[in-house]
C-alpha cells in the first residue's frame, strides 16, 4: 500500500454505496498489474463500461477481481440512443427494442464481470431527456434493482449534462449522475482530442440540487483540463486538479483514467496522502 491515511470514502447519495473518493477508471487498461496496483493503492471503486475495447475491458476485469468481488464497487454502462433505437422513441417498436439492447447488454456485462450483480448501471453517454427518462428504460432499471441484478442506475453525459440534471432534478428518477467537471469549465480528450466546454454555474447549480435530492454525483475528465496549480501551490499538478474537484461537497467520487503506474502512484498519493 502506498498510502499513510486510510482512504476516504464518500456514501454516494441515497444508495447507501460507500466508493473512495478516487475512483479508477478502467477503460484504458488491459492489463491486470494496473488494475492490481490501484486497488493496492487502497482504490475500491473501478469504472467500466460494455463498450470499452469491445466487451475486453470488463473480461479483464472480471478474471482480475472474481476473489475479492465483493469487497469492491463496479460501475458499467450501457449505450442507449439514436444509433441504437432510431428517432421515433414512442413506438411500440421502439420500446421493444430498448428493453433488448438493456437485456442484452447487462446480460453479457455480468457474464463478461463474473458477477451476479453490477453496483451501478449507467445509461453510457446520454444526451437527451428523451432516453433518460423514456418509461421503457426507467421500468428497466427498477426491475433490474428489484431483481438484484443492479444497485443503483444513472446516466453519463459529455454534452447538455446541466439539462440532464436539471431535467432529472425534476423527475428524481436517478440514483447515480456521471458528469465531466474540471476546475476550467472546459476539457480536451486526451485521445480524440476534441475540445468541449460548458456553463461551469449552470452544471454546479444542478450538481448542488441533484446532491440536495440525494442523487450521488462522480465527476470525469477531471485531469481533461491540465494540471491545475492552487493558491500557494509551487507547481501545478494532475493531483491538485483532481483535489480541486473532490474539495466540492457535492461531489462523491472522481473516476480517473490512469494509463500506467506513475499515473495511480501521483494521484492515489496525491488524494489519499
Amino acid at each position: 500500500m502506498r498510502w499513510t491515511n486510510e482512504p476516504e470514502r464518500r456514501v454516494l447519495g441515497k444508495t447507501g454505496i460507500e466508493i473512495t473518493t478516487l475512483g479508477y477508471g478502467a477503460s484504458r487498461a488491459q492489463q491486470p498489474a494496473l488494475l492490481l496496483a490501484a486497488l493496492d493503492a487502497g482504490i475500491n471503486f473501478l469504472d467500466t463500461g460494455r463498450s470499452y475495447a469491445n466487451g475486453q475491458n470488463e473480461v479483464m476485469i472480471g478474471k482480475t477481481v472474481k476473489e475479492i468481488r465483493k469487497n469492491l464497487i463496479i460501475q458499467s454502462k450501457v449505450r442507449i440512443g439514436p444509433s441504437e433505437t432510431g428517432n421515433a422513441l414512442k413506438t411500440k417498436e421502439v420500446s421493444q427494442k430498448i428493453r433488448s439492447i438493456m437485456q442484452k447488454s447487462l446480460d453479457e456485462s455480468l457474464k463478461a464481470l463474473q458477477t451476479d450483480y453490477i453496483d451501478i448501471w449507467l445509461i453510457h453517454g446520454a444526451e437527451s431527456e428523451e432516453i433518460i427518462h423514456h418509461q421503457t428504460v426507467m421500468d428497466f432499471f427498477s426491475e433490474a434493482k428489484n431483481k438484484g441484478t443492479i444497485r443503483a442506475c444513472g446516466f453519463s453525459s459529455h454534452y447538455n449534462q446541466a439539462g440532464l440534471l436539471k431535467a432529472d432534478n425534476r423527475v428524481n428518477f436517478y440514483d447515480v449522475a456521471m458528469v465531466s467537471y474540471t476546475f476550467a469549465g472546459s476539457y480536451t480528450h486526451s485521445i480524440t482530442g476534441r475540445y468541449s466546454n460548458y456553463d461551469q454555474g449552470a452544471l454546479e447549480d444542478e450538481m448542488k440540487q441533484a446532491d440536495r435530492n440525494g442523487k450521488g454525483i462522480i465527476a470525469m475528465k477531471t485531469c481533461s483540463a491540465g494540471p491545475y496549480k492552487g493558491q500557494g501551490d509551487q507547481q501545478p499538478s494532475f493531483g491538485k486538479a483532481i483535489q480541486w474537484v473532490l474539495d466540492k461537497p457535492f461531489v462523491h467520487s472522481a473516476a480517473v483514467a490512469m494509463a500506467n503506474f506513475t499515473q495511480i502512484d501521483e494521484n492515489t498519493m496525491a488524494i489519499f496522502g
